[in-house]
């Protein structure tokens, strides 16, 4: 008696395996990579993280800037100050233009 060293219907039994292997991964990969899939997901968390820090950051500079637009409408001290920041004067005030000093140079000695 012979033993055979390879079952005929080895293949055929395997097959159900290999279209059941094939169909995960094809899920697997369409799950991935398709509209809306896995790495569209982690990608849209990163944008929306971003942007809330970005909203975040707007709020402060908007808190700030309504602070200075009420300091600007009602504060006369804020008002002065700004006003000397653009150059502005008051009326009847002389302006007095001061040059700004030139540093010296470093003295070279004379050449003999």
């Amino acid at each position: 008696m012979t033993i055979p060293l390879r079952d005929p219907n080895r293949k055929k039994r395997r097959l159900p395996l290999y279209i059941a292997a094939a169909l995960v991964i094809a899920a697997v990969f369409i799950s991935l990579f398709r509209d809306m899939g896995v790495v569209d997901s982690w990608r849209l968390r990163n944008t929306e993280r971003q942007l809330r820090g970005e909203v975040e950051t707007l709020r402060q500079e908007n808190v700030l800037l309504k602070r200075t637009v009420e300091d600007l409408r009602g504060n006369p001290a804020v008002i002065e100050q700004e006003a000397r920041r653009l150059g502005l004067i008051k009326e009847g005030e002389n302006v007095i233009v001061v040059p700004k000093r030139q540093e010296p140079g470093p003295k070279v000695p004379p050449k003999r």
